[in-house]
C-alpha cells in the first residue's frame, strides 16, 4: 500500500492534552510536531512546511492570535485549526478574518470530530487514511535458504520502542543460531510507523549489544 503522511504542527502547552492528540493523530498517516508555547511555534514555521497547523490559543510568549497573525512565509497559506475555549468566540473570529483559519474545535477536544474537520481541511478520503491498528504488529520465526534463521516483523509497530521489540525479537529466537548470524525481515507495514528508518537502525544496534555480535551478523531483508 502507499500512502501519504502529512506534517502537523500542534501548539499545545497542556502537555496532557498535547500528549493525547499526538498519539491519536499518529495511529493514522499524520506526522505531528509538538511546540508548548507560541514563540517555538513561530521558529518552527520558520523553518519547516506544515501541511496543516492545530493551534491553542492560550499558550506562554506568543498567543495563537499573534502567531496566525504574524505567520511566517514558509506556511501563510496553510490552513490552521483553531483549538479553544469556549469563552474564545471573538478570538476565533478575530482569527478567521484572516483567512487561514479553516475550522475551531471547542475543548476538550473531541477526537472523531477532529479527525472529521481534518480530512475536510485537507480533502482527504478517509480511503487514504492508514489505521496502524489495523496491521497489529507481531515476530515470527522463519528460515530462508542460503540465509538460515531469521524473523519476518510483520504489521505496524505502532506504540512499540526499539527496546521492546527487541526483546521480543530475543524471546522469539531464544538463542542464535551458529554461526551466531540472523535475518530480519521487514514487511511493508513496518514502514506506516513514524521514523521507521530510525527504529530499526536502533533495533539493530540493540541487538548487536544484546547479542555480542556485529552489525554485519544482521541481514536486513526490506520487502517494500
Amino acid at each position: 500500500m502507499t500512502y501519504r503522511s502529512y506534517k502537523v504542527l500542534l501548539a499545545e502547552d497542556d502537555e496532557t492534552s498535547a500528549d493525547l492528540l499526538i498519539h491519536y493523530l499518529e495511529r493514522f498517516n499524520f506526522d505531528v510536531d509538538h511546540v508548548v508555547d507560541g514563540a517555538a511555534g513561530e521558529l518552527k514555521l520558520r523553518k519547516e512546511a506544515y501541511d496543516l497547523i492545530l493551534l491553542d490559543n492560550q499558550m506562554p510568549l506568543m498567543s495563537g492570535l499573534s502567531l496566525v497573525a504574524n505567520m511566517p512565509e514558509k506556511n501563510r497559506n496553510k490552513p490552521v485549526i483553531f483549538l479553544t475555549a469556549s469563552n474564545e468566540k471573538e478570538n476565533v473570529l478575530y482569527a478567521a478574518s484572516s483567512g487561514q483559519l479553516a475550522a475551531y474545535l471547542l475543548k476538550p477536544i473531541d477526537l472523531s470530530s477532529l479527525l472529521e474537520k481534518i480530512l475536510n481541511t485537507l480533502r482527504i478520503n478517509s480511503n487514504s487514511l492508514v489505521d496502524k491498528k489495523a496491521f497489529p504488529f507481531s515476530i515470527q520465526k522463519i528460515s530462508r535458504e542460503g540465509y538460515g534463521t531469521g524473523v519476518r516483523l510483520i504489521g505496524c509497530p505502532y506504540g512499540k520502542s526499539a527496546e521492546k521489540i527487541v526483546q521480543e525479537i530475543s524471546f522469539v529466537l531464544k538463542e542464535l543460531p551458529m554461526p551466531r548470524k540472523f535475518f530480519m525481515e521487514i514487511e511493508e507495514a513496518f514502514h506506516y510507523q513514524k521514523k521507521s528508518s530510525e527504529l530499526l537502525n536502533s533495533m539493530v544496534t540493540k541487538l548487536v549489544a544484546k547479542y555480542e555480535i556485529s552489525q554485519e551478523d544482521i541481514l536486513i531483508i526490506d520487502t517494500v
